[in-house]
C-alpha cells in the first residue's frame, strides 16, 4: 500500500503513514485546530470581526427658517412660531412674532458652515419675567461621510427667565447641536423616517400634543438635542412689552458609531488573524513533535543519514 509522508522533524526524521491511519487523521485535526483556533479566538474576543467602530465629521448644520416658542407660567400659555399653520392652530395663546435673521457663518472658509446665528422677537403683553421659555427651532442637519444622512434637526432649549426683568427683554443662547444615536450607522440603515418633517401639523386633525411630538422625535434611531452652554438675560423698560431671543448656534466635530462595511474589515483582518496565528503555529508544532517521535500515532520512520 502506498505510504505519504506525514511529518518530518529536523529534515532527517520523517514519518509515513497509510492515507486512512490515525497519523493522517491527528494532521487532518492539527491542520484545522492551527488555522481556525487563532479565528475563534479574534473573533470571541472581538478583536477580528469589529461590531462597531467610530469615526468624527463635521455636520452641516443650516437653518431652516423654522421656530416654535411656549412661553409658560401658573396662570397662562403663549404660543408662536414662523408656521402660520401652527398659529392657527394656537390662536388663542398666539402672540405676534418676527423671525429678524437667520444667517449661517463658515469661520474658516472650509464650505461647512460653523455657526448659525437666530434672531427672533416675540410681541407680548406682560413681561417674561419668572416664567418658563421653551424654543423649538429647527435645522437642516447632513452628515456625508459615512453614510450620508439628511434630516430634520430639533434643538430643544429650555429657559426660566430671572425675576425683575423689565418689560422689553432680551436673552442670549450659546451652545451646541449634538447628534444622538439609538443605534450605529450602517449602509443598509433605513434613513426614510428621517425625511418627514419634525412637525407637521398639516397631517393632524386635532391640535397635537407637544410632549408626543418630542416623544417621537427622541424614538428615531437618530436625533438631536442642544447643549446649552451659555445664557445671558438682558432688559429695560423702554421699546415695548417684547421678548428678543438670540440663539448662537455651533457646529463642531462629532463622534458618530457605524457599523464597518466587510471590505473595511477585511484590510485589516488578515493581519490580526497573521499575528494571532503565529503562536498556534508554534504550539502546534510542539504538539506534533511530541505526538510522532514518542509513536503516539502509528507511522514508519526512515532517518536519513
Amino acid at each position: 500500500m502506498v505510504l505519504y509522508k506525514v511529518y518530518s522533524q529536523d529534515h532527517r526524521i520523517r514519518y509515513f503513514a497509510h492515507p486512512c491511519s490515525s497519523a493522517v487523521l491527528f494532521q487532518l485535526w492539527c491542520l484545522l485546530l492551527t488555522f481556525l483556533s487563532p479565528l475563534f479566538t479574534s473573533y470571541f474576543t472581538s478583536g477580528f470581526y469589529y461590531k462597531e467602530l467610530t469615526y468624527t465629521e463635521q455636520p452641516n448644520i443650516s437653518s431652516l427658517k423654522k421656530l416654535q416658542l411656549i412661553i409658560g407660567s401658573s396662570s397662562d400659555v403663549v404660543f408662536s412660531s414662523t408656521d402660520q399653520r401652527e398659529n392657527n392652530y394656537f390662536s388663542s395663546i398666539y402672540a405676534p412674532s418676527t423671525l429678524r435673521t437667520a444667517v449661517p457663518w463658515d469661520i474658516d472658509g472650509d464650505g461647512t458652515i460653523d455657526q448659525q446665528n437666530i434672531t427672533y422677537q416675540v410681541i407680548l403683553t406682560s413681561s417674561v419675567a419668572d416664567k418658563t421659555v421653551n424654543i423649538w427651532p429647527i435645522f437642516s442637519y447632513k452628515l456625508k461621510q459615512y453614510p450620508e444622512i439628511s434630516m430634520e434637526a430639533l434643538g430643544l432649549i429650555s429657559l426660566k427667565a430671572p425675576r425683575g426683568l423689565l418689560s422689553n427683554a432680551i436673552v442670549t443662547v450659546y451652545g451646541q447641536l449634538r447628534f444622538q444615536q439609538l443605534q450605529p450607522i450602517s449602509n443598509h440603515t433605513d434613513i426614510s423616517s428621517l425625511q418627514s418633517s419634525i412637525i407637521d401639523y398639516g397631517s393632524y386633525s386635532i391640535v397635537p400634543s407637544f410632549d408626543q411630538i418630542l416623544k417621537n422625535y427622541t424614538s428615531r434611531p437618530y436625533f438631536t438635542t442642544f447643549d446649552q452652554e451659555y445664557v445671558q438675560w438682558s432688559s429695560s423698560s423702554v421699546g415695548g412689552t417684547k421678548l428678543t431671543v438670540k440663539i448662537i448656534v455651533v457646529s463642531s466635530l462629532q463622534t458618530i458609531r457605524y457599523v464597518p462595511s466587510f471590505w473595511k474589515e477585511f484590510r485589516w483582518q488578515w493581519i490580526q488573524y497573521v499575528t494571532a496565528l503565529i503562536p498556534f503555529l508554534y504550539l502546534m508544532n510542539k504538539v506534533k513533535e511530541f505526538v510522532f517521535s514518542n509513536q503516539l500515532v502509528r507511522t514508519i520512520v526512515k532517518k536519513s543519514p
